[in-house]
């Protein structure tokens, strides 16, 4: 192979890091990283599943409440001691277990999912963004939206959040553009990671009343555009944290602002 085609995806002596990095996409994501040689630092508020993986990876590990300012800043100050300093941020963190109707959910839900799932990403970028900046040498940032950023699925607060993901990330690549900062978006499909896995069999409970309030948004036409992914399957962790790499690297290095869905063409139905 040609050594400039090598190089597009090569990560050597970047420090990355991923929150949410304990389990699932976030999991995968640190683990793809690393295989193309970048020092990943897993931030996460589960310490025990994060240090599993950075075991696994020749890693490192950090427990971080990512809802937390200080706490999310901690995290970035401590991955900019690994290596050359932190150049590569993955926004991962959130959660769908405030999903539902509205009908049925407490003010302190909806304000906890945007808090999990929206204002994390300022918290986290804001520090990571400063130290770019000021060592002038560029970055760049990836923040995991959804496919329900874009088409209404599972709740207003979990949906809603992500939405603004999606135009965070716009605003955020326009904002550091000058610092040569590049920020981009990946919206997964339907990856069906372990704990919805868990939840479906029964082995933990479910995230959000069974017996709910009747909601388009978990309704049939949502359950018939989840069967019929015109690739014809669901998709892998490893895909997601395939386009992570893609847009962490030199490969992508005149993208920024953009939201990369993948999704099997989920969001064509």
């Amino acid at each position: 192979m040609n050594n400039r085609i090598s190089e597009l995806l090569n990560l050597n002596d970047k420090t990355a890091l991923v929150t949410g990095g304990a389990t699932g996409i976030g999991a995968s994501i640190a683990e793809t990283l690393a295989a193309a040689g970048a020092h990943v630092v897993i931030a996460d508020i589960n310490l025990e599943g994060a240090n599993l993986v950075s075991s696994k990876i020749g890693g490192h590990a950090i427990e971080t409440d990512v809802t937390d300012p200080a706490s999310a800043e901690s995290a970035v100050n401590f991955a900019n001691t690994i290596g050359e300093g932190i150049s590569i941020l993955v926004n991962n963190a959130g959660s769908y277990h405030h999903a539902g109707s509205i009908l049925d959910q407490s003010h302190e839900s909806w304000t906890t999912s945007i808090s999990i799932n929206l204002e994390s990403m300022f918290c986290c970028a804001q520090p990571a963004a400063k130290i770019m900046a000021s060592k002038g040498s560029g970055g760049t940032i990836v923040n995991i939206a959804s496919v329900d950023g874009i088409l209404p699925c599972l709740g207003t607060g979990y949906d809603t959040a992500k939405a603004g993901v999606i135009h965070f990330t716009r605003t955020l690549a326009l904002d550091l553009a000058p610092h040569r900062i590049r920020v981009n978006a990946v919206s997964p499909g339907n990856i069906p990671v372990p704990t919805l896995k868990k939840m479906h069999n029964g082995e933990i409970a479910h995230f959000w009343p069974e017996d709910s309030s009747e909601t388009g948004l978990m309704g049939p036409m949502m359950k018939m555009r989840s069967n019929n992914i015109p690739l014809g399957r669901k998709g892998e962790t490893e895909e997601i944290a395939n386009a992570v790499l893609f847009l962490a690297g030199s490969a992508s290095s005149y993208i920024t602002g953009q939201n990369l869905v993948v999704d099997g063409g989920w969001t064509l139905i």
